[in-house]
């Protein structure tokens, strides 16, 4: 991503990789007079990248604001989302999330928390392990207010459970073969298993499955039986999630066509604009599929069985950026007022920094994010979809993509389902 807008990348340093793993970060202010609500921060990073103490997520920004942050780690990858038929527990990643759930719970009032007052906040595959958490017998029903950032994919698919006991096996094959054993695949060292996992897991994605204990029913399942608990959440997308992610010389076959069939393919695009470079529509329908629309109708279903939804949509885009735009991740840095030093801008990064850092911890606070001198935020109603977009300036009204979403969600809906 830096390279395509002129950044030189190795600006940007990594950890080093450990299985000591299973930690979090704590910011607050100790000597607040009374306890203090909290921000359990979960990042991004399609389940097998990313850490919890990256320089965007660091909260002592926030923390000026009445909150205490805490930034967790859990297992990625094969080692947190593995699945196979002998596993005693499933989906152990999100046992690890609900772990540290359960332990800022108990001991938080230590760092001058209010066990009461508890937000799951998380972006990309964190919103997606964040609403699982929220859905999942492991929290105790703990998880009542929710920040969920482009995230959505889940909501309208369900998990392929067999399909990754069916990798499971494969690497215990690949690694042991055929008289191989769970027990001996644990028994492996994590650097051999690690090895093995981009030729059994190409192409797969990592996510929960379903699990009695963990989670014994999905979102779509949630939704349409009208289970969903009546959260509350902030909820919102970019405006070009996919834009960095279509490789030059893409088309709509090439990009979709694993997924979607040649007619429903055809149909979506019809839908679009003929003047509308093709990048760029590939780019509006891959957002809309993967994080836009199914965003749009969770939380209209969240509306639906008494929850309190706030929709947003981040568009602006960086001096420079066009590129990529309004990206994937765009928002972390004014959510955490943690904007790096290479990263352009002007005094319009200040102004949507200071709004947005003001609905976040209002929310956190309050349940409201238009609270505490933060701009006005109308809720999100199914009978009038109104959202706020932060951009050039921050403003509200309704959401410029709700019909778009109402139409591609039929065409790829009908897809998966025929």
């Amino acid at each position: 991503m830096m390279a395509r807008v002129g950044i030189d990348p190795s600006l940007m340093s990594a950890p080093v990789y450990s299985e000591d793993c299973l930690y979090l970060n704590v910011w607050t202010d100790l000597e607040a007079e009374a306890p203090l609500p909290v921000m359990i921060y979960i990042h991004g990073g399609s389940n097998t990248g990313g850490w919890s103490y990256e320089p965007n997520y660091h909260g002592e920004k926030l923390a000026q604001q009445g909150v205490i942050v805490v930034t967790v780690a859990y297992r990625l990858g094969v080692f947190g989302w593995l699945s196979h038929p002998d596993m005693p527990i499933k989906n152990p990643a999100l046992h690890d999330l609900a772990e540290s759930l359960a332990w800022v719970h108990e001991h938080i009032a230590a760092f001058g928390g209010d066990p009461s007052r508890i937000t799951i906040v998380g972006e990309s595959a964190g919103a997606d392990n964040a609403i699982h958490l929220a859905i999942s017998p492991l929290s105790q029903r703990r998880v009542t207010r929710l920040i969920h950032q482009s995230g959505g994919w889940s909501f309208d698919e369900d998990p392929d459970t067999a399909e990754a006991e069916r990798r499971g096996l494969t690497l215990q094959q690949l690694l042991l073969g055929v008289e191989g054993s769970f027990a001996a695949l644990q028994a492996m060292p994590a650097e051999k298993i690690l090895a093995a996992v981009p030729e059994v897991y190409r192409g797969f994605y990592f996510d929960p499955v379903v699990d009695p204990e963990s989670l014994p029913d999905t979102l779509p399942q949630l939704s349409e039986s009208g289970r969903l608990p009546p959260l509350e959440i902030i909820i919102g997308t970019n405006l070009n999630e996919a834009l960095m992610y279509v490789p030059e010389g893409a088309t709509p076959e090439s990009y979709f066509g694993s997924r979607l069939s040649q007619r429903t393919i055809e149909a979506i695009f019809a839908e679009l604009s003929p003047d509308m470079p093709l990048v760029d529509q590939i780019d509006r329908v891959g957002t809309g599929i993967e994080y836009l629309c199914p965003s749009l109708a969770l939380a209209s279903a969240i509306d639906a069985v008494g929850g309190r939804a706030w929709v947003y949509r981040f568009d602006r885009m960086r001096p420079g950026f066009e590129d990529i735009g309004a990206y994937h991740g765009a928002e972390l840095p004014y959510m955490f007022d943690q904007h790096d030093a290479w990263l352009p801008g002007n005094s319009v990064e200040q102004t949507i920094t200071r709004d947005m850092v003001a609905h976040w911890s209002a929310f956190v606070r309050d349940g409201d994010p238009s609270t505490v001198g933060a701009p006005e935020w109308p809720q999100w109603r199914t009978e009038h979809r109104h959202m706020l977009r932060y951009g050039e300036q921050t403003s509200a009204g309704a959401h410029p993509d709700a019909a778009f979403c109402d139409r591609l969600r039929d065409h790829y809906l009908s897809n998966t389902n025929s």
